[in-house]
């Protein structure tokens, strides 16, 4: 059984990216890297505008319920694992 997270999840699209606002502090384990994969994977998945495919699209993590910035800038690869962006 998944544990409880209390408060909401947000995820707003952009042209070719998606900014996904979670409750908890993902640099300190609040999410393990399954969930992590899940939501980054199913965010570049959604109808982003911008016509990217989902490998393409920046999925921009943002920490304790708040648009943080800086923001943890993701993609989903070819095996369903979320990768940071460099660069």
């Amino acid at each position: 059984m998944a544990p409880e997270i209390a408060g909401r999840l947000t995820a707003t699209a952009s042209d070719g990216a998606v900014d996904v606002v979670v409750p908890v502090q993902v640099s300190t384990g609040g999410l393990d890297v399954a969930a992590v994969n899940q939501l980054v994977c199913t965010a570049a998945h959604a109808e982003v505008p911008g016509g990217l495919p989902a490998d393409e699209v920046d999925v921009r993590i943002h920490e304790n319920g708040t648009r943080s910035t800086p923001s943890w800038t993701l993609r989903c690869g070819a095996g369903g694992n979320a990768t940071p962006v460099t660069g």
